[in-house]
């Protein structure tokens, strides 16, 4: 089902990231958006860390919702990370800040931060996402 518009578009995603990934959302509003995920057993390497590619999903999907907060319908183009540390290896959960710096008439703008359930600073994320 495609939808019509970004507003159909979030109700959409949020329950289907929150059925695929476990992603909960918190808060999406006016060029911002918060998730949490809860750390699974599947979510983690063989050193008990969560995989890079788990964080960098986590962000991605984020700042998608930020960028239909601002009535973004479309793709990410683009996405950077830093890596700054581990999780915890005890941490159970991840949480998200997305926050939309620009968005122009194709081109949308977004950083992200992940942090652990211990308040640690994790990553941060750049990314570029455009209207289909």
């Amino acid at each position: 089902m495609t939808p019509v518009n970004s507003e159909e578009a979030a109700r959409i995603a949020s329950k289907e990231l929150e059925e695929k990934f476990g992603i909960c959302f918190e808060s999406t509003e006016k060029g911002e958006a918060a998730s949490t995920m809860q750390l699974l057993p599947r979510h983690r390497n063989f050193y008990g860390m969560p995989y890079g590619a788990v964080l960098f999903n986590l962000a991605d999907v984020t700042c998608g919702m930020a960028y239909l907060s601002v009535g973004g319908n479309g793709v990410t183009v683009s996405g950077s990370v830093n890596y700054l540390r581990a999780a915890d290896k005890a941490a159970e959960s991840l949480h998200c800040h997305a926050h939309v710096a620009k968005r122009g008439k194709k081109l949308c703008f977004i950083s992200a931060e992940i942090t652990d359930d211990r308040d640690r600073l994790l990553s941060t994320y750049n990314f570029i996402f455009t209207d289909v």
